[in-house]
């Protein structure tokens, strides 16, 4: 690919093959280099994450945890129930808001804001969306729940994404400690700082000066990429 570039780049009636190739030789390098230590570090990274989470756990959590809702439900004749509302939808524990009043709803907020360090990734219904077989959640509870949830999600490190009929709630991720940092950035930095420094000292040009700008752009560059990489942040759950 950088072949054909470089000769598209500098013109097709007079084509300087060995400039072409050369061209396209480090970017060719260049490319393999940084995506073996991506891969790499991803692999790393792999085993530094925590053991699979029990999807079957989880549920039955949050089940045990919104069960002071359903006594509240069943006392004031409010037919919701963790049993029914409380499913696993495609892996993510899903809690259907429908038939719910909007007690019920601040409470089931509440109780997922204080145990936000015992849940992973929850999914609430608030439309006649999937995982439901009755009508439209009330307005007043579903804008109630969004309100609340967009105001405080991030603050308790969770990513809020709202669709037309249900509200995703992510894990924004564990940040890594600075001993897994500083061990991810040692692995990465020298092949990929050093292979994008030579490859634009290489791919500068001629020009007076023009390597030692060329290797310093790619130096910092590579240190930038590093460091992304370094902070990749743990999703599980």
């Amino acid at each position: 690919m950088g072949f054909f570039l470089a000769v598209f780049a500098g013109g097709i009636d007079q084509v300087d093959l060995f400039s072409a190739g050369r061209v396209g030789l480090v970017v060719g390098v260049t490319a393999s280099i940084v995506i073996f230590t991506y891969g790499a570090v991803s692999r790393m990274l792999g085993y530094e994450k925590a053991q699979p989470v029990d999807r079957k756990d989880t549920l039955e959590s949050l089940r045990s945890i919104l069960h002071p809702v359903e006594l509240q439900a069943v006392s004031n004749n409010i037919p919701w129930s963790v049993g029914r509302h409380v499913t696993n939808s495609a892996g993510t524990p899903t809690i259907d808001l429908h038939e719910i009043d909007i007690r019920g709803a601040d409470t089931i907020v509440k109780i997922l804001l204080q145990n936000r360090d015992d849940l992973g990734r929850v999914r609430l219904i608030i439309g006649s969306g999937r995982g439901s077989d009755s009508g439209g959640v009330d307005n007043t509870v579903a804008e109630h729940v969004t309100s609340r949830l967009r105001r405080s999600s991030s603050s308790h490190g969770w990513q809020y994404i709202e669709k037309r009929s249900n509200i995703m709630l992510r894990p924004m991720g564990r940040p890594p400690s600075k001993a897994e940092w500083i061990r991810r950035f040692v692995i990465g930095v020298i092949p990929i700082a050093g292979s994008l420094a030579f490859a634009f000292r290489d791919l500068a040009g001629s020009a007076s000066g023009a390597s030692e700008r060329g290797f310093v752009f790619g130096l910092i560059i590579g240190l930038l990429v590093t460091s992304m990489m370094a902070s990749h942040r743990d999703r599980t759950g």
